[in-house]
């Protein structure tokens, strides 16, 4: 199987340091460089045209906002997770636009991180819950609340009901999250008591009427 092409993209020597002991214990991700400069970030995009780049926004004299919507211009294949500890609603806001694929925490999980690499290597998005949290909220604001509000579950919980209601048997759901299928089968059933509901038609019923999925 071919490796997965990844740059990573940070101002801080620890931080860059646990993310490529993260990458090199998995064979399929090849680092292909590690930068701590805006110019060897753009020297490193254009040489290699990384599939991901892990980047932090957030870091003093690093890597902006701006810089990020030109990516795309020096590796128009290139897909972009942010790895931040940004807690500014309007910046997190701001860099979802742009279209990048994910975005996840420094206080992550080496699990969760992993994770975030693969589906945004996929072409999938990938949030972590305070991320995933701040999108629910900014929709949630825009829309009336009526009797089932996706609040009421964990954003583990709203993941599984959207790729349940998607169509997805357990296991698919695990190889999707990362997750084992017995973790899976105990989020459904928790979210299957809490809605009180008692099918899967149901819960697909559920996650249209709140937004999870299209209709």
């Amino acid at each position: 199987m071919q490796s997965i092409k990844v740059a990573l993209a940070d101002k801080q020597a620890l931080t860059r340091v646990g993310l490529k002991s993260f990458i090199q214990e998995k064979t399929d991700l090849d680092l292909l460089d590690e930068v701590d400069s805006l110019q060897d970030l753009k020297e490193t995009l254009t040489r290699y045209q990384p599939e991901v780049l892990l980047v932090d926004y957030n870091l003093r004299d690093f890597v902006s906002i701006k810089d990020l919507r030109e990516v795309s211009k020096l590796s128009p294949n290139t897909r972009i997770l942010i790895i931040s500890s940004d807690n500014n609603k309007s910046n997190i806001f701001e860099v979802l636009e742009i279209g990048i694929s994910g975005y996840v925490t420094k206080e992550c999980s080496k699990h969760e991180i992993v994770g975030a690499i693969y589906a945004t290597a996929k072409g999938e998005k990938f949030f972590c819950n305070k991320v995933l949290d701040l999108i629910l909220e900014k929709h949630l604001k825009k829309e009336e609340a009526d009797e089932c509000l996706p609040t009421e579950l964990s954003v583990r919980e709203v993941e599984v009901v959207k790729w349940t209601a998607s169509g997805l048997n357990a296991k698919q759901i695990a190889d999707k999250l990362h997750l084992s299928h017995h973790t899976v089968y105990t989020h459904r059933k928790n979210v299957m008591k809490k809605l009180a509901l008692g099918s899967v038609s149901e819960l697909t019923l559920y996650a249209v009427k709140t937004g999870i999925i299209n209709a």
